[in-house]
């Protein structure tokens, strides 16, 4: 039984974490605009937390659009720009910047639409839920990749990507009232089997990797040696690996999250053919993320 939308009293929007592979949500936003599906609530991670804060600030789809379509290789480049600082492979300072230019000197709480973005505390490894405060200063906090950026600190805590624990913030929008949720996921909860496999070792096993698209954390390793920040021979493949097990922690984390808080809408943006690091191509990942949420949409009103 689907729930109408159209009944809802508070309508939330979860945009997920996944880098460039974010730009699709801005395809997502063009959609629900021309349904005229309006949110009171808004919550995001990381890449997720860029675009949902533009968002709430009142920025159209169309003007997010043509923000990221102003992104060009060499623009990549230059906010990929190679930190000098022990910890972190990329300096933000860019980053910074570019958010100071489109979200300008706000706090959350002034925000036409009410804003959340998710973090994780490294110290305490507790899950915060930022919902007061400088905009820009909660985007930081939520897309500190460990290993990319450095941890943006304040008040003796070390804020990193809430990815870690929350890549697709639903729940902190039940517990805000949101009685319908819109999920937005670009993490393939579906590839994992749901039960666990019975495996005999006496027997040949087949082993099933993940592609390289598949694996998000690859990707990020490939952020790294495209921008020439340091030569291949230099990451050990042990940083491959603790990559690679955090992307089966978060997947298996939202699949769980997405069972538990069954969001009233998931609209699951299939983006895989990018990489991390691929911001120019917000073209591609803006009509992929429209085409999959236009299908997904009508189906549901379809069931209706």
């Amino acid at each position: 039984m689907f729930k109408d939308i159209r009944k809802a009293n508070k309508i939330g929007f979860a945009f997920s974490g996944g880098a460039a592979l974010g730009m699709a949500h801005i395809g997502a936003l063009k959609i629900v605009e021309e349904n005229n599906i309006k949110p009171e609530i808004i919550s995001g991670t990381s890449a997720g937390a860029i675009i949902g804060a533009m968002f709430a600030k009142g920025l159209s789809a169309e003007d997010i659009e043509k923000i990221a379509l102003s992104i060009d290789f060499k623009k990549t480049v230059n906010l990929l720009t190679p930190s000098l600082q022990r910890g972190a492979l990329v300096d933000d300072k860019n980053v910074i910047s570019f958010l100071k230019e489109h979200l300008g000197d706000i706090n959350i709480e002034d925000l036409p639409i009410e804003f959340i973005t998710s973090s994780v505390d490294l110290r305490s490894g507790n899950l915060l839920y930022i919902y007061k405060g400088n905009l820009i200063d909660a985007v930081r906090a939520s897309i500190s990749v460990p290993g990319i950026f450095l941890p943006y600190q304040k008040y003796e805590m070390l804020f990193t990507d809430g990815g870690l624990r929350d890549n697709l913030p639903i729940r902190v929008l039940r517990e805000r009232n949101s009685d319908f949720i819109i999920g937005f996921n670009l993490f393939k909860t579906s590839l994992l089997n749901k039960k666990g496999e019975f495996i005999n070792l006496k027997e040949k096993l087949k082993v099933k990797e993940s592609s390289k698209d598949e694996n998000i954390f690859e990707k990020l390793i490939d952020v790294v040696k495209n921008a020439n920040i340091f030569q291949k021979t230099n990451i050990p493949r042990m940083t491959k690996t603790g990559y690679h097990s955090l992307e089966i922690l978060i997947t298996e984390l939202t699949k769980k999250e997405i069972e538990i808080v069954k969001p009233e809408l998931l609209i699951d943006l299939d983006v895989s053919s990018l990489k991390l690091w691929e911001f120019w191509r917000a073209k591609e990942a803006i009509s992929s993320g429209y085409e999959q949420t236009k299908a997904q949409i009508q189906e549901y009103f379809n069931q209706l």
